[in-house]
Parts: structure tokens; C-alpha cells; sequence
């Protein structure tokens, strides 16, 4: 028409990374098929297209999705996508890849999250294309939205979807035995630093670096975070300290700073340990800061020395040692915590090897006791003490004769 011109605003189209795998969508046929019937049957009842009913079952499934609440920060929204990335392409849902119960519960934190703001963001294109008037988008993005939204309820929200307990009795059904990957029992049967300092020698091409930040590992069970900040090791009498910045502080959680000193045990268990620490303090120094590839490496020969062996094991090794050892306070003090009740996670004093011996725990916070924790065999003979006295005085006090009455004299 002369004398106007006709602006149109373009829409970009779904692409095929948008829609369902393969994998999931031959699996989940059955239940696309029903959702596609209830969508057109509601469509119907309401005298609607059916794309308002698929958006309408779109938005319950964002609903529920946003109750949850949860908030990742950055880095464990990129590890989110990483693992929901991988089960994407292969068409696998949480439970295919899972190995263990705690695997299983990532992978599906992971999923659930990434999926609710992916079908989050093709709703948004969808409206996008809709106020462009693009309808062909509007209905193609709705039906992925849809689909995705779909499957997400069978996996992440309905009664019936599958849990790790359906798996498990599957695989003890099968004869088979989950695998056990946790850190507790691994610090349970971890090597004593002698061991594993010998472990480490007999691997070819094994440098002194990797052995330093893994003997620091092995006697202090410090967070793998904490290594990468720097610590400072200085040699004492006959033992260690470590100086280390904690990893998980805020305004109050964790322990900002703390100090902490061991002496070795016999040989066998950390002695000479102890001596290549601190042949390594007086050779090169005592600040030891580890990259994020160097903590790879450890863990790698680490592995290599014991299946299943860890620094998050040597944690809760030494864990057990320190609540053997130094209370619930001094324990607390040791791990970086800011209260008592935190460690409940790690080892257990029934647990302690006595591989290192812990002198001291130094904390620049005070530890808050709280009152979840149980109680020590000392505090429980303390409370019987005390409620024997109490009955015995409340028994005493019918016995005792009761004061004298003073009458009034005659005239008052």
C-alpha cells in the first residue's frame, strides 16, 4: 500500500536441541500421547485452541517447579549444566547414569533445575512470538515447552516417578550391590600417611609436589579449597603446624583463620609423613598453594593408592581423631566450623586410628555449642548427679521438722 510500510519483527525458530531426545521421547511416548489427549479434551471443555490448555499445564509445571525454592550460585548452575548436558545428549534420565544413592540425588538436582528454566525459557519464546504475531514459533515453542513440561512431571513430580529405591531393589534382585563411594567409610579404611607416602613413591613419574599437598591432605584432612588459597606449614619441637584461611566463611558460618598442630605416631602410621613435611618446610619454605589441576592430580594418585581414597576421606579420618581427641569444641576448631553441631557429618570418635596425634586447635571464632548434639558420657553422669541431689533434697525437706508457729499473746 502506498504511503505505509508494513514493519513485521522476525522470531527466531525452535532448533532442534529444544525439543526431547530421541532416547526420551521413544521411552516417554506413552505418556506424551496421554498429555496431547488431556491437552485437546481440555481444549474442548474450555472452548480454547489447544495451545492455551498446553500452556496452562506449562505454567502448573513452573508452578511447582519454583516452590522448591532453590537458588544455586554460579558454579553449581555450571556444574548443573555440565551433568544435565551429558544426560541430554545421551537420552538418559537421572537414574540410567546413577551409581549410588548421593550420585543419583545430583543428577537429579541437576536435571530438575536446568529442565524447569529451560522450559522456563521456550514459554518466554513462545510469548515472545506470540506478541509478533509469529504463530508458526508461538505453537512450535508451546509444543516443546510442552513436551519437556511433560516428561519433567513424570520424572521430577508425580507420586509414582522413579527414586533410587526403585533401582536399588532392582539391583538386589539382579544379585548386585550398589556401589558404596562414601566418604565416611572411606575414611574408615583410608591409608595411614606412612602408607600412603610409600604408595605414592612406587608410582612411576609421581612428582615431590603431588606428595607434599597429599601428605598435607593426609595429616590435617583440610578442605581441597582451602589448599588452592595457600596454607602455611612451620615445623615445631617434633611436629607440624599449619596455618589455613577457611573456605566456607561468611558473616557467620566457619572459622576465617585457624591453626593446627599434629606430632607423628609411630612408624607406620605418621612418622614419616611428618619427616617429608618438614624436610619439605626446611627445603623450600612452609606456603604451599595448589592449583585446581594440581588437587585433580592428588585425587587421581590418591585413587591410584586405594580405591575410593580421597582428601574429603583423610577429612573424615582425621575428623574421628580430633573428636577422639579434643572434644567437640577442639573438634569443631580443627574442621573450620563455627559450632559443634556441624561436625555430626564427619568420622566419629569410635572410628579413630590414632595415625596422627593432634596436638592443638586454634580458631580465631569461638565455637558455639549448641544443644543437638548427644551428650558425653561426662555431661550424662553430670545430670544424674544433679537430679540425685535434687530428689534427695526434695525427700529431706518433709522429714525436717517445720517451724514454730508464733502465736499472738493475749491482749494484741
Amino acid at each position: 500500500m502506498k504511503g505505509k510500510s508494513a514493519t513485521t519483527t522476525e522470531t527466531t525458530q525452535p532448533s532442534p536441541g529444544d525439543g526431547l531426545p530421541d532416547g526420551l521421547r521413544a521411552r516417554y511416548a506413552d505418556t506424551l500421547g496421554e498429555a496431547h489427549a488431556r491437552a485437546k479434551a481440555e481444549g474442548l471443555r474450555l472452548r480454547v485452541p489447544a495451545g492455551v490448555a498446553q500452556d496452562r499445564a506449562i505454567r502448573a509445571v513452573l508452578d511447582v517447579a519454583s516452590s522448591s525454592g532453590a537458588n544455586p550460585s554460579a558454579a553449581t548452575v555450571a556444574a548443573y549444566r555440565r551433568d544435565h548436558a551429558r544426560l541430554w545428549a545421551a537420552g538418559a534420565t537421572p537414574l540410567d547414569h546413577a551409581s549410588t544413592r548421593a550420585h543419583f540425588d545430583r543428577l537429579r538436582s541437576a536435571c530438575r533445575w536446568v529442565e524447569a528454566e529451560e522450559i522456563r525459557r521456550l514459554r518466554a519464546l513462545a510469548e515472545d512470538a506470540r506478541k509478533a504475531r509469529d504463530l508458526d514459533a508461538m505453537r512450535a515453542y508451546t509444543l516443546a515447552a510442552f513436551e519437556r513440561a511433560t516428561v519433567y512431571r513424570s520424572l521430577f513430580l508425580d507420586s509414582d516417578r522413579p527414586t533410587w529405591a526403585h533401582k536399588a531393589q532392582a539391583m538386589r534382585t539382579a544379585g548386585l550391590r550398589p556401589v558404596n563411594k562414601s566418604k565416611r567409610g572411606a575414611g574408615r579404611r583410608a591409608l595411614s600417611p606412612d602408607r600412603v607416602l610409600v604408595a605414592l613413591g612406587q608410582q612411576p613419574g609421581r612428582c615431590a609436589r603431588v606428595e607434599a599437598m597429599a601428605m598435607v591432605f593426609a595429616l590435617f584432612g583440610i578442605r581441597p579449597a582451602e589448599l588452592v588459597r595457600g596454607v602455611v606449614l612451620d615445623n615445631t619441637a617434633q611436629g607440624l603446624r599449619l596455618g589455613v584461611a577457611g573456605a566456607k566463611v561468611d558473616a557467620v558460618r566457619g572459622q576465617p583463620l585457624r591453626v593446627l598442630e599434629v606430632e607423628p605416631t609411630q612408624r607406620g602410621q605418621s612418622v614419616l609423613a611428618v619427616a617429608f613435611l618438614r624436610a619439605h618446610v626446611e627445603a623450600h619454605g612452609g606456603e604451599i598453594t595448589a592449583t585446581p589441576a594440581d588437587v585433580v592430580a592428588v585425587r587421581r594418585a590418591l585413587r591410584q593408592a586405594q580405591p575410593g581414597l580421597s582428601p574429603y576421606a583423610y577429612r573424615h579420618a582425621r575428623a574421628s581423631d580430633a573428636k577422639a581427641s579434643q572434644g567437640r569444641a577442639g573438634a569443631a576448631a580443627w574442621l573450620g566450623h563455627s559450632n559443634d553441631k556441624t561436625q555430626q557429618g564427619y568420622g566419629n570418635a569410635r572410628s579413630a586410628r590414632g595415625a596422627v596425634t593432634i596436638k592443638a586447635a586454634q580458631a580465631s571464632r569461638p565455637v558455639r555449642r549448641t544443644k543437638t548434639l548427644p551428650l558425653t558420657l561426662a555431661e550424662r553422669f553430670a545430670q544424674v548427679a544433679a537430679r540425685l541431689a535434687a530428689r534427695s533434697s526434695s525427700q529431706s525437706a518433709p522429714n525436717a521438722s517445720p517451724p514454730r508457729r508464733r502465736l499472738p499473746r493475749p491482749g494484741w
